[in-house]
C-alpha cells in the first residue's frame, strides 16, 4: 500500500533532468506534460483493475446466492460481463494512449511504458 501512495503523490517522476523534476529544475515542456499524463494514466490503471476484479467477485457471489432465480442469475451475469468488458476497455485505452504518448514525446523506441524526454 505504501508503494501505491508513493506513486499517487509523485506524478512528476521522470520529468526534468539531473534528478530534479521539471517544475523545480526549470520550465516544463510538452514532453514533460506527456510524462505526467502517462503517470496519471498508470495510477488510474492501478485503481481500475482491482475495482473490476472486485466487481467480478461481487457478481460471482450474487450468482452463487441467486438460488436459481432467473432474474438474479441474469443480474449477476450482467455484472460480471460488464466488469470483463470494462477491463478490456481499460487495457485497450492504456495501450493506445501510452503508444500515442510515446510517439508524441519523440522517442519511438520501446518499451512504450517509459517515456523519456530529450533535454
Amino acid at each position: 500500500m505504501n508503494t501505491f501512495l508513493a506513486q499517487a503523490i509523485n506524478i512528476w517522476e521522470g520529468t526534468g533532468s539531473g534528478g530534479a523534476t521539471c517544475n523545480v529544475a526549470g520550465p516544463c515542456t510538452f514532453c514533460d506534460g506527456l510524462v505526467v499524463t502517462s503517470n496519471i494514466l498508470t495510477l488510474l490503471f492501478q485503481i481500475a483493475i482491482p475495482i473490476a476484479v472486485a466487481m467480478i467477485v461481487w457478481g460471482a457471489l450474487r450468482l452463487m446466492f441467486a438460488a436459481g432465480s432467473p432474474d438474479r442469475v441474469g443480474s449477476a451475469k450482467k455484472i460480471m460481463t460488464s466488469a470483463v468488458v470494462g477491463i478490456i476497455i481499460v487495457l485497450a485505452a492504456v495501450v493506445i494512449l501510452r503508444t500515442l504518448f510515446h510517439f508524441l514525446s519523440g522517442s519511438p523506441d520501446f518499451p512504450w511504458e517509459s517515456i523519456t524526454c530529450s533535454a
